[in-house]
């Protein structure tokens, strides 16, 4: 237990210091530290999955595959982090040196990908989980619809322009929708640690993205406020990255308590 304690203690420190680089242009060290920040929730995950793996010592496949999809998960989690920083970083490069903003959108894509995988890992660690299978079809219907509502009042009300990226961040939201429906379906069939830690994980990851949608996707005057409502402000910087790193620390040590 010392050693996970120190795992998380250093997982703190780190993401501090990635929060006091990291601007709205990112850099190079910035990444770099948030590359760091999300290997201590890898490493949260499989320090979990070692240390209740040698107490029981003998453990199903059923018992741990679904750990092992959350380690998975995360490890997408930590691509997506890599290339989302250097997309906001390449395109920071665009408006001093001309660098083909092509590779900002690259970034963009690999980014979702990988952040598309990881859920797509976690859904189905709760699907082997869950004990009534029709929950999952359950989600899948309410997540859609969650997502519908979401796409329509962004781009109705708070005019978001999503461009070439609608249908994507649509399959993206989706999968995220469904896995916070899932994981609240799951905390009710067994109300226990590990589903309410994954709960308040998967809550945590909606609103990180939501934040994060706000920042990439806004109309064009928002870019243009003064104080925290700027998509762009130190605030939501701050918000987004704490929130989504509560999210994958939180379902890594779901493990904890799954095995």
């Amino acid at each position: 237990m010392t050693i996970l304690y120190i795992i998380l203690g250093l997982g703190l420190l780190s993401l501090i210091t990635f929060l006091i680089l990291r601007d709205k242009n990112s850099s190079v060290m910035a990444t770099i530290i948030k590359t760091i920040t999300s290997i201590f929730f890898v490493l949260t995950a499989i320090y979990s999955f070692i240390y209740k793996g040698l107490i029981k010592e003998a453990l199903a496949i059923d018992e741990i595959l679904p750990a092992i999809l959350i380690i998975l998960g995360l490890m997408f989690g930590l691509i997506g982090d890599l290339t989302l920083d250097l997309k906001v970083y390449f395109k920071s490069l665009n408006q001093t040196i001309n660098l083909p903003i092509k590779e900002s959108d690259k970034m963009m894509w690999i980014g979702m990908i990988s952040f598309a995988l990881g859920h797509i890992c976690y859904l189905i660690s709760l699907f082997i989980m869950i004990n009534n299978k029709l929950n999952f079809p359950l989600a899948c219907g309410i997540g859609l619809v969650l997502i519908i509502i979401v796409m329509l009042v962004s781009t109705k009300v708070l005019k978001f322009r999503y461009g070439k990226f609608f249908i994507p961040c649509l399959c993206y939201g989706f999968l995220l929708a469904t896995f916070v429906t899932l994981s609240l379906l799951r905390f009710i069939e067994l109300p226990e640690k590990s589903t309410l830690i994954a709960f308040i994980g998967s809550i945590l990851f909606i609103v990180s993205d939501l934040i994060l949608s706000m920042t990439y996707f806004s109309k064009e005057e928002d870019y243009q406020k003064e104080g925290i409502f700027n998509p762009e402000s130190r605030f939501m910087i701050i918000i987004n990255h704490v929130t989504y790193y509560m999210a994958q620390f939180l379902i890594a040590l779901s493990i904890f308590f799954i095995l």
